[in-house]
């Protein structure tokens, strides 16, 4: 019976290598697996992800919303340049030009902010003056 069969089994017993299971605590051998402990994925040779360029960098914010707030409810004279800044982020980035986008990016940023501040100087001015120091002719006949 040596054809190319393996062994039969002893009589009355288990395959070579079949057993009883270790005793409690005892080592046993254990499968390969990942940091995780679990089981590697098995894929077939050849099939793997095809491998990558460099990751590309995503857009600058364009703080466009931010900027419409800040011109709508602060300071309208200083959100427009925080407007235009802030829609060529995206033409630039487009048209390749990474830098420029960063740079119009920090640009509206900034107009954003100085909207925002200017707002804010402007409307606690009025408000003390209309509430604190009686500036009544302000507020017209209500």
């Amino acid at each position: 019976m040596s054809q190319g069969y393996p062994p039969p089994p002893p009589p009355g017993g288990q395959p070579p290598g079949w057993g009883a299971p270790p005793p409690f605590g005892g080592s046993a051998p254990l499968p390969p697996t990942t940091p995780y402990g679990y089981p590697g994925p098995t894929q077939p040779p050849g099939f793997g992800m095809p491998p990558q360029g460099p990751v590309p960098t995503p857009p600058p914010d364009n703080y466009l919303a931010w900027a419409v707030i800040a011109t709508v409810f602060c300071c309208f004279l200083a959100g427009i340049p925080a407007l235009l800044a802030a829609t060529s982020v995206n033409e630039r980035w487009m048209r390749g030009d990474q830098a420029g986008a960063r740079e119009a990016s920090l640009r509206a940023r900034n107009w954003t902010i100085g909207a925002v501040l200017l707002g804010m100087v402007f409307w606690t001015t009025w408000m003390v003056g209309v509430f604190v120091l009686g500036w009544k002719d302000t507020l017209g006949d209500l």
